[in-house]
């Protein structure tokens, strides 16, 4: 398996609370060091990804959500957006998808994962709410890990 099979990209803000549930969870991501995973914490999904997501098989896009809209941890199946938009500062997942397939002929299978975010304080750690999302999240990813290894190759 080669090291750009899983491509994980963990975004939000850091300092902002549990605007940072996507990047905390990523980075717990990257210590299980899986074979053929490569992680990404960024503060914002930048078209400059687009490369790294056309080499990988697979694509996990970990972010938070206003727990008003999304109460629970939500995982969507992506598609690339049916036409690139214009290239851009920051995008949306299924705008690097479009870019990917578009600019280097090839968009992985992707899943959006959001965790639901509750505050949005400076300098506040992650709420138990969105940390409770962050080990559910983790626990769904590591299964769809395990279940593509067992998966023969085509």
């Amino acid at each position: 398996m080669d090291t750009a099979t899983w491509l994980v990209i963990g975004y939000g803000n850091d300092l902002r609370g549990d605007d940072a549930a996507g990047r905390c969870s990523a980075a717990q991501i990257a210590a299980w060091q899986l074979p053929g995973m490569q992680v990404i914490e960024t503060h914002q999904l930048l078209p400059e990804l687009a490369p790294r997501l056309a080499a990988a098989r697979h694509a996990l896009f970990l972010d938070a959500a206003d727990a008003r809209m999304l109460p629970k941890v939500t995982i969507q199946a992506l598609l690339p957006a049916a036409q690139a938009p214009p290239l851009a500062h920051h995008a949306g997942p299924a705008a690097l998808l479009a870019w990917a397939r578009e600019l280097y002929g090839h968009a992985p299978a992707a899943w959006w994962v959001t965790i639901p975010a509750h505050q949005f304080d400076f300098g506040a750690p992650l709420s138990p709410p969105a940390a409770y999302g962050v080990k559910l999240a983790l626990r769904w990813i590591r299964r769809r890990y395990n279940a593509e290894q067992r998966q023969p190759a085509l």
